[in-house]
């Protein structure tokens, strides 16, 4: 029991709950069932602002029919998690008095600068510069930051650094800013991943056998990956290898109105001559507790990607997937995930856009089942490193003891002064006003209104 009565976790997401997820909400899920099954935080509740399709044994998910009934679970929550721009929709959420941890695991300002470019120049620096603000107000109110790796981490200190978060304060409570931002990557099941059963392709795919050796892409196509040197890939090998398959589950995002990248990797497989006979595309989105089935029935797991800035912040959740199945990865390198799994030998790495780079890592992929074997076991092992419970611990102990980040806990007028911003207008000059006669009383407001109207001259 937390002060004033509060108790356990209440996480907030913008996506839909349901039987088809894509990442964020996946990761809301797994949070809120390793923080239950931790058990010291007390309660979890999941809270979807769209829709919830679902029923869970260990966590109790919800969706918000209104501002009331939100507002009644934060006035008696701990601690509130959330996700996306849900601080946007709910700007009221910014002055409750509870801690509030932002899951920044997804740089989205960094994708959109992809995957908005088709909206035309106008319409994508909106775009980005909305992110850019929706950042600012989660960081800005923030407790605790979440991110998936170190690479992310630097990122986001910086972009606190930038707002005034990095200061005397937030660094006396941890000299490292442990306190302030911490890495919980994405996941993987505590369950044991389903046995290898072909079936599952076969029957949506009759084309593909049992012989066959099957390169799958788990996940979304998106602007920022690169499909179509896949594709060109397995086209330049199939003479050599004619039983190669490549399957891409994720055609159709589950969200309504976001768009996926699938046309190009269709029209190169048009071009090529491999699509249905060799390369094929699942329409829709495969299940999320029936992902293991598909997964397992393939034998390699593969991603590439575009050389740009989302990569180097990124961390490829479905590389986890293909762990937790044991599959061998071959993925462009560049991000963090895709740099320890081939440091593991649970995988090979790839040059973005070096379309013979690719063939011959798929070439020798084909052509050695030992090579498969042995990376393959290492896949499975580096998957338990990532299990669930285990990464999550950071967060369940802030939510075991949770404590308001020590700058949010100062007044306005301290908060000015140690470089955190205010609110705008008179009020703000005010503040300044009082502020400066904190920091340094009359002689330094003289001195500052000198130095004023000496630039005025």
């Amino acid at each position: 029991m937390s002060e004033g009565g509060r108790s356990g976790v209440l996480i907030i997401t913008p996506e839909p709950v349901a039987q088809r997820m894509a990442g964020p909400a996946i990761r809301a899920l797994e949070l809120a069932r390793a923080l239950a099954r931790d058990g010291r935080s007390g309660p979890v509740t999941l809270m979807s602002l769209a829709a919830v399709d679902r029923w869970d044994s260990q966590v109790t998910l919800t969706a918000a029919p209104g501002e009331a009934a939100l507002r009644d679970l934060v006035s008696t929550a701990a601690v509130v998690l959330i996700q996306g721009d849900v601080l946007g929709l709910h700007p009221w959420l910014v002055d409750e008095p509870v801690p509030i941890v932002v899951d920044a695991y997804d740089p989205y300002h960094l994708e959109q600068l992809e995957q908005a470019r088709s909206l035309g120049e106008a319409e994508r620096r909106a775009v980005v510069r909305d992110c850019i603000r929706s950042l600012n107000t989660q960081l800005a109110r923030a407790d605790l930051v979440l991110c998936a790796s170190a690479r992310q981490r630097a990122l986001w200190i910086g972009h606190l650094a930038a707002l005034g978060r990095v200061n005397p304060l937030t660094y006396d409570e941890a000299p490292d800013l442990s306190r302030l931002v911490t890495v919980v990557p994405f996941g993987v099941p505590e369950a044991t991943a389903p046995r290898r059963d072909r079936t599952v392709l076969q029957r949506t795919f009759p084309a593909i056998s049992d012989e066959d050796v099957v390169l799958i892409w788990g996940g979304g196509v998106y602007e920022w990956f690169d499909p179509e040197v896949l594709v060109r890939a397995v086209a330049r090998v199939l003479p050599e290898h004619p039983h190669l398959r490549l399957v891409f589950l994720g055609t159709r995002h589950p969200v309504a109105g976001v768009r996926t990248a699938t046309d190009a990797a269709r029209e190169a497989a048009v071009e090529t001559g491999t699509l249905d006979r060799a390369v094929f595309f699942h329409e829709g989105w495969v299940p999320y507790d029936e992902r293991g089935h598909w997964l397992a029935a393939a034998d390699l797991g593969v991603s590439t990607h575009k050389d740009h800035v989302e990569t180097e912040f990124s961390f490829r959740t479905r590389l986890l997937d293909y762990l937790w199945c044991g599959l061998p990865v071959i993925s462009t390198g560049g991000d963090d995930l895709a740099e320890h799994i081939a440091g593991e030998g649970a995988g090979v790495t790839v040059p973005a856009g070096d379309l013979e780079a690719l063939a011959s890592a798929i070439d020798r992929a084909v052509r050695d089942e030992d090579w498969r074997g042995r990376s393959g076991a290492a896949a499975a092992a580096l998957g338990k490193v990532y299990a669930w419970d285990r990464v999550t611990v950071p967060l369940a102990d802030f939510c075991a003891a949770p404590v308001r980040s020590p700058d949010l806990a100062l007044d306005r007028i301290d908060r000015l002064q140690v470089g955190l911003d205010g609110s705008t207008g008179h009020a703000r000059i005010m503040d300044r006003v009082r502020a400066g006669w904190r920091e340094g009383g009359p002689g330094l407001l003289v001195r500052r209104a000198w130095a004023r109207m000496r630039r005025m001259r």
